[in-house]
């Protein structure tokens, strides 16, 4: 058996998934608009079998074949769905080797697993007002957004943290800084600091773990417990 320490990080994160999958079962609520755990769990094992039934949907020529051969996958049992999932990329996959397992998919298997566990921690109303917890609130509310609720959460492993920071301070955070119209500073206690943005934008700065600040900058502003502070 493969000692923790050298497991792979993406292959750790599936295993939750499938574990926060099944343990709220297909109609629960999650962080992604609109989807169900069922269709989280069609939108990963469809990822997982042919990426190009999820990313050539909106292509032309194309985008009508990968829409239909999605369809096979909303039509499988919820279990079988789980099955696929737990089981892994099939023998051809580039995701096969464990380094672009780990690069591909460690970020995007923590957010599903936090877009199942977290979504019942938002009420219907809290959920609503999503939006206005993004970096132009001026209540100070939005300082400490989720803090109180940390103590409920699952701890991902250190050699998660390190590899979600590890990604998202060269790509993802960059991606958030532009997408807000703003400079921020990303701080992890422990895994460093990093800034992005132009300097001509105003300033904020952003604190928290590694898989904190991801989810704020996937847009899951109200589920992150980090803390925002404006310069």
């Amino acid at each position: 058996m493969t000692s923790p320490s050298l497991r792979s990080t993406a292959a750790a994160e599936r295993q939750a998934l499938v574990r926060a999958l099944r343990q709220h079962g297909p109609h629960a609520h999650t962080l992604c608009e609109g989807w169900t755990a069922h269709d989280l769990a069609v939108h990963v094992a469809a990822r997982d079998a042919r990426p190009h039934l999820v990313f050539g949907q909106e292509l032309p020529v194309v985008g009508d074949a990968a829409r239909e051969k999605y369809k096979t996958f909303e039509k499988m049992d919820f279990e079988e769905l789980l099955d696929r999932i737990e089981a892994g990329v099939p023998s051809w996959h580039p995701a096969r080797s464990r380094a672009v397992d780990d690069a591909v998919n460690t970020v995007e298997f923590f957010v599903h697993t936090e877009d199942v566990l977290r979504a019942e921690e938002l009420s219907p109303s809290e959920e609503e007002q999503t939006d206005t917890e993004s970096v132009d609130t001026e209540s100070a509310d939005a300082e400490t957004v989720g803090t109180e609720l940390q103590p409920r959460r699952r701890r991902a492993p250190e050699a998660v943290q390190r590899r979600l920071w590890q990604h998202a301070s060269r790509t993802l955070f960059l991606a958030a800084a532009r997408k807000h119209n703003r400079r921020i500073t990303f701080i992890s206690p422990g895994f460093g600091s990093v800034t992005h943005g132009s300097s001509k934008d105003p300033m904020i700065s952003l604190e928290g773990a590694p898989g904190e600040l991801i989810l704020w900058a996937f847009g899951r502003e109200q589920a992150a417990d980090v803390v925002l502070r404006r310069h």
